[in-house]
């Protein structure tokens, strides 16, 4: 292996036997390297063979953006998931997962919290990867000093659901991210929205829509709330937000032929609202510029 750049202090860019460009991983593999080095095999831990160009460009790109730390940290909690539970992980989880926790970690920093309000959901369908989440906050707060919040362990977890492609229960997530799609979808064009994916409120919308499918998939929706009180009172302040909510129960019935119950339609109702409310709000400083 031929060093081509040196990326960080733990990501190298290199040129294998075969002339293809691969990324090297390890701590402090970049550490007092130039172009030209040759590495022996025992120097390396992870090697990626990148087949696409745009992997490619964006753990360069993030590698200028991250420190090193996070894609050790990132790298210690895969092998974790890999020798704890036995998970076949697709290689964009090094990318994803290194990207989230340095985010995760500015976001405390600068005392912005995303709340996950689904963590005990995520703690009774996918225990292990909710494990894996609660490592990696341990792990973070030993590397770095930042105590991410707990809620974090649950957005984490996502990552290793997503990049399980060869999971037993693989068509089930398949089914899970395409509903997931199709909802987002739904709403988009009801409103002809352009999403903010960098809003907190979008973040917040993402996260409850693919719970809300998994919960869906898996046959485990909220259950009907006994006393309809708040939801009537939310309907009435929400009416478009609840049309469009029925555009997505009728989709779901076509589909899964189940019916959404009336706490489902009310949350999805609730995170719409917050999604248009954000919209709104940033249009408006937009338009004081």
């Amino acid at each position: 292996m031929r060093v081509v750049k040196v990326l960080n202090n733990s990501l190298v860019l290199a040129l294998d036997e075969q002339g293809r460009e691969t990324i090297l991983m390890g701590k402090g593999i970049g550490f007092h390297k130039a172009s030209g080095y040759e590495f022996g095999a025992d120097e390396v831990e992870k090697v990626f063979v990148l087949q696409d160009r745009s992997i490619t460009r964006s753990i360069i790109r993030l590698a200028a953006q991250t420190d090193s730390v996070y894609f050790e940290i990132g790298k210690n909690v895969i092998d974790y998931a890999i020798d704890r539970f036995h998970m076949k992980l697709l290689d964009h989880i090094y990318l994803s997962l290194t990207d989230h926790l340095a985010f995760a970690v500015r976001r405390v920093e600068k005392e912005i919290l995303v709340p996950n309000f689904y963590t005990q959901d995520m703690q009774r369908f996918n225990p292990n990867e909710y494990q894996v989440g609660q490592y990696a906050l341990r792990l973070v707060k030993e590397q770095t000093g930042v105590e991410l919040p707990g809620d974090e362990a649950g957005n984490i977890a996502f990552h290793f659901i997503n990049a399980q492609e060869d999971h037993p229960y693989n068509e089930k997530n398949r089914k899970i991210r395409q509903l997931a799609e199709d909802v987002l979808n739904i709403v988009k064009y009801y409103y002809q929205l352009v999403y903010d994916e960098e809003s907190i409120a979008y973040s917040r919308y993402l996260t409850h829509i693919r719970l809300f499918a998994q919960r869906l998939v898996s046959g485990k929706q909220l259950p009907e709330e006994a006393s309809r009180l708040l939801y009537d009172q939310i309907a009435q302040v929400c009416t478009s937000e609840f049309s469009c909510v029925a555009k997505v129960n009728r989709f779901v019935a076509e589909r899964f032929g189940v019916k959404v119950t009336n706490q489902e339609e009310m949350y999805l109702a609730l995170h719409i609202h917050r999604v248009l409310e954000s919209g709104r709000v940033k249009d408006e400083s937009e338009n004081i510029k």
